[in-house]
């Protein structure tokens, strides 16, 4: 029988006044030899968005060796955030994720015995990719445990998410209620429905997060510009785009960092939920993607 996964929670307070706390899922212990995974879920997700990808026995992520941080993005229970609705932007959550890279004992002394050395790749799935992103293109001293970044259905930094109106006002009411976030699932996020588990589970996450994080991603946070913060992210950092061949936003966003070497890779059959509708394919993607990064001990 395949050893199950150590999997353990913890929490870090990330802002001065305390009103955000994080709530992560560690799985395994950091391995000496490969990067581990830090997960970063999408507007509505949860660390469970990745756990078709970690709890496959026979799949390309073991579950019993693959170290992974995944964590709630703030606001979204039980995770907290503050009271000011103007505090849910991209950079507030990309200095969420620098408090997560620290708490994982991914730091930049190499003399530290706490520090994980063969480092990490970031996997944003969505929102969580901007976040990724803007982090990778703003974090000072420039964390050098990063090995790369996986970019699922990614929001852009240049340009921010514009939607059409009337797909914007449609995500103003997608997580208003259940039926509501069935109906999204069913006619907008995916290409081809979700196992009925998998689907009420995203029900639940989605009718997570409190007012001001679920209006935030729609109101101002998907749309925010940093293409100015581009030239920030290290120069050769290895870079994995995946978007399903049917996501919504395939059209709207288009490829991701060709001219600077950045991969794209499109997934038949799917849209925007990748890491739900194709957690094999993802996965068999990212552990190809962490075997061959340069340099791997």
């Amino acid at each position: 029988m395949p050893t199950p996964p150590t999997i353990t929670t913890s929490t870090i307070t990330t802002t001065p006044d305390g009103s955000t706390t994080l709530h992560l899922t560690t799985r395994n212990t950091a391995h000496p030899t490969t990067p581990s995974l830090i997960l970063l879920h999408y507007w509505g997700g949860s660390p469970t968005t990745w756990s078709p990808l970690l709890d496959t026995a026979a799949g390309p992520l073991p579950p019993s060796t693959t170290h992974s941080v995944a964590y709630h993005a703030r606001g979204w229970a039980p995770s907290t955030g503050p009271a000011d609705p103007s505090a849910y932007g991209t950079a507030h959550m990309s200095g969420d994720l620098a408090c997560v890279v620290r708490a994982a004992g991914f730091d930049d002394d190499e003399n530290d015995e706490n520090n994980n050395n063969a480092g990490f790749v970031l996997v944003g799935h969505s929102m969580g990719a901007k976040v990724a992103m803007h982090y990778a293109a703003t974090a000072r001293p420039r964390p050098r445990g990063l090995r790369g970044m996986v970019l699922v259905a990614p929001a852009p930094l240049r340009g921010g998410l514009r939607l059409p109106r009337e797909e914007k006002e449609r995500q103003r009411g997608a997580y208003a209620s259940a039926e509501a976030v069935r109906a999204v699932l069913d006619d907008v996020l995916t290409a081809g429905g979700l196992q009925e588990e998998v689907r009420e589970r995203c029900v639940r996450d989605s009718m997570r997060g409190g007012e001001a994080a679920t209006r935030a991603w729609v109101e101002y946070a998907a749309e925010e510009d940093f293409g100015g913060l581009e030239g920030g992210i290290e120069e050769g950092l290895p870079v994995l785009v995946v978007r399903g061949d049917g996501d919504f936003e395939r059209g709207i966003v288009g490829e991701l960092g060709v001219e600077r070497g950045w991969r794209n890779e499109v997934v038949e059959g799917c849209g925007h939920l990748v890491p739900l509708e194709k957690p094999e394919v993802l996965g068999r993607m990212i552990a190809e993607f962490v075997e061959g990064l340069p340099g791997r001990k």
